[in-house]
C-alpha cells in the first residue's frame, strides 16, 4: 500500500461530511484497486478509534501549537487533516489504541442532514453506509447493539458465535452475516436482503421470521401488518448511486425517501398512502424528486406549513 493510496483514502473519508459527496467516483475509486479499500478501511478505523478514545489522546497527546485563525477554521469540522508522515503517525497510533480500555463505552451516534451520507466501519469490518437524514446508534463493547431512525445499508461479515441486532421500525433484526437495505420512519419499516438471511421480530415480542435474499419485508407501523415480496437484490442500497429503485411498495414508504432528497417534509393523504408505486427516480439534487412523483401517480401537491402532502387527484 502506497503513501498516495492512504492521502487519495482519507481525502476521500474527508469528503464524506459534503453534502455533495461524489458516491460514483467514490465508488469506482474503491473498484479500481483492492488496495484501495484496505487503505480506506484503515482510514476508517483509525478516525473512529481516535473519536472513541478522544478524551484519552487528548490526555495523552501535547497540544500543537497553530495559528489562531487555522484553529478557529477547523474546530467545527471532525475530520483529521492527515499528510504526508502524520499517516503513518496515526497508522501507529491507531495499532496503539486497543491497549487504552475505557471501562464503560459510550454509545455512539452518527447523523447525517438532508443530502447526506457518510460510511461508518465497525471494529469486526462491518460497514454502514448511512443515508440522508438518518440517525444511527451503535452501542456496545463489540458494537453489537444498533439502533436506526431513517435508512442504511448494511455489509455485516459472518462471525460465528457472535450476537448482533438492529432495531428499526419496531423491529429487531438478527442472524446477522449478509447484505441489507432498512428504511424506518414513522409510518413504515421496509428490510430488503441483497446477500446472505437475516431474522426479523417484533421489538415487543413475537415469532421471528426468516428473510432471504431476493426478498423483502414491508411493515405498516400503524395496523402492525407486514407482508413479504420479491425484490431485485441488484437494486438493494441502489441509492447509492443516485437512484431510489421501487417495486410495489406503498406511496408512503416513497415519501419517506423524498423527504430526505427533496430537503422539505413530504407527506401523503390517507387515501393514498398505501397506493403501491414501482420505479427508478433519479436523485439529483432532489428538487424535482416530489414533482415527478405527483406527475407519474396522477396526484397533486398541496403546500402545507413548509411541508409538501401529496392528495389524489392532478391538479
Amino acid at each position: 500500500m502506497t503513501e498516495t493510496i492512504l492521502d487519495q483514502a482519507i481525502a476521500w473519508h474527508r469528503a464524506q461530511d459534503d453534502a455533495d459527496f461524489d458516491w460514483d467516483g467514490f465508488t469506482l475509486w474503491l473498484e479500481a484497486d483492492p488496495a484501495h479499500r484496505t487503505a480506506f478501511d484503515s482510514i476508517a478505523l483509525v478516525d473512529a478509534r481516535i473519536v472513541e478514545h478522544r478524551a484519552t489522546l487528548a490526555a495523552l497527546v501535547p497540544p500543537v501549537d497553530m495559528p489562531g485563525p487555522a484553529i478557529a477554521a477547523e474546530a467545527p469540522r471532525r475530520r483529521r487533516r492527515w499528510v504526508g508522515g502524520g499517516v503513518a503517525a496515526a497508522l501507529a497510533l491507531a495499532v496503539a489504541i486497543p491497549a487504552l480500555r475505557s471501562p464503560a463505552p459510550q454509545p455512539a451516534d452518527y447523523r447525517t442532514g438532508p443530502g447526506q451520507g457518510r460510511t461508518i466501519l465497525l471494529k469486526d469490518g462491518s460497514r454502514i453506509a448511512l443515508a440522508a437524514s438518518s440517525h444511527l446508534r451503535v452501542e456496545g463493547a463489540a458494537q453489537d447493539r444498533l439502533a436506526l431512525e431513517g435508512s442504511a445499508l448494511f455489509d455485516i461479515p459472518h462471525r460465528p458465535g457472535r450476537t448482533m441486532t438492529i432495531e428499526a421500525g419496531g423491529q429487531r433484526i438478527s442472524d446477522i452475516g449478509t447484505r441489507f437495505d432498512i428504511l424506518a420512519d414513522a409510518r413504515t419499516m421496509r428490510v430488503a436482503v441483497a446477500e446472505g438471511r437475516i431474522s426479523i421480530a417484533p421489538r415487543d415480542g413475537g415469532d421471528a421470521i426468516p428473510l432471504p435474499a431476493g426478498r423483502q419485508l414491508l411493515v405498516d407501523r400503524l395496523t402492525h401488518r407486514g407482508a413479504t415480496s420479491a425484490v431485485s437484490p441488484g437494486t438493494v442500497g441502489s441509492w447509492r448511486q443516485g437512484r431510489l429503485v421501487y417495486e410495489a411498495v406503498p406511496l408512503s414508504l416513497v415519501a419517506s425517501d423524498l423527504s430526505r432528497y427533496a430537503g422539505v417534509p413530504v407527506r401523503v393523504g390517507a387515501d393514498v398512502a398505501d397506493r403501491p408505486f414501482s420505479g427508478v427516480l433519479i436523485v439529483g439534487d432532489g428538487s424535482g424528486l416530489v414533482r415527478e412523483v405527483a406527475q407519474f401517480m396522477d396526484l397533486r401537491t398541496v403546500h402545507q406549513g413548509g411541508a409538501v402532502l401529496l392528495r389524489a387527484g392532478a391538479r
